[in-house]
């Protein structure tokens, strides 16, 4: 070895355990990161797309509650109305029940409160509580976005970590292997 000038094994051996370590560590961290990001996707996706459903019936009931069209005076139409309002409240209910955040459920019950009134006050809160938290979704759904973005440069850095760990042990290694299938003579020092 002692024409051997690149990394010394013991230094190479040294840094691949360290670079492994490193490797090892944001390794853990990034599927806890992965896994954390994809619990908020699926959670938020869930809740948004039942609030834009409780939206989409809310604005629905809105219409036939206040509509002036004698359509939305018959029989059949008060009783889907009903039929509407009832299943939008307990649909809510449920929602607000799930929802850890105070400020959150105090806007379901907002919008609660527009179900229960054909007032235009009620309505126009009701409007307003429902886009804020849908505003609220999509804020969590970019949070979870820029999560995985930094996963992906967790992953880059976990990558390199890696190549430099197997290069210093692979590379004095294949050296000196190379060195001996030429025919040279290899002393190590003890």
């Amino acid at each position: 070895m002692k024409d051997y000038t690149l990394i010394r094994p013991g230094i190479a051996v040294t840094i691949s355990a360290v670079t492994l370590t490193l490797s090892l560590v944001i390794g853990l961290w990034l599927i806890f990161s992965l896994s954390e990001a994809a619990e908020t996707v699926s959670r938020g996706a869930r809740t948004s797309e039942a609030l834009h459903r409780y939206n989409a019936g809310l604005e629905v009931w809105r219409q036939m509650a206040t509509g002036t069209d004698p359509g939305f005076r018959r029989v059949e139409a008060v009783a889907q109305r009903d039929s509407l309002g009832r299943r939008l409240r307990v649909q809510l209910a449920d929602l607000a029940n799930d929802m850890s955040d105070e400020h959150e459920r105090q806007l379901v019950q907002t919008v609660l409160g527009g179900l229960t009134s054909v007032s235009t006050g009620a309505g126009t809160d009701a409007r307003q509580s429902m886009m804020v938290l849908l505003a609220k979704q999509d804020s969590a759904m970019f949070r979870a976005a820029q999560r995985s973005q930094q996963a992906v440069l967790l992953s880059a850095v976990l990558l390199a970590l890696t190549i430099i760990a197997a290069g210093t042990l692979i590379v004095p290694m294949a050296w000196l292997y190379v060195r001996y299938k030429r025919g040279a003579t290899i002393e190590v020092k003890v």
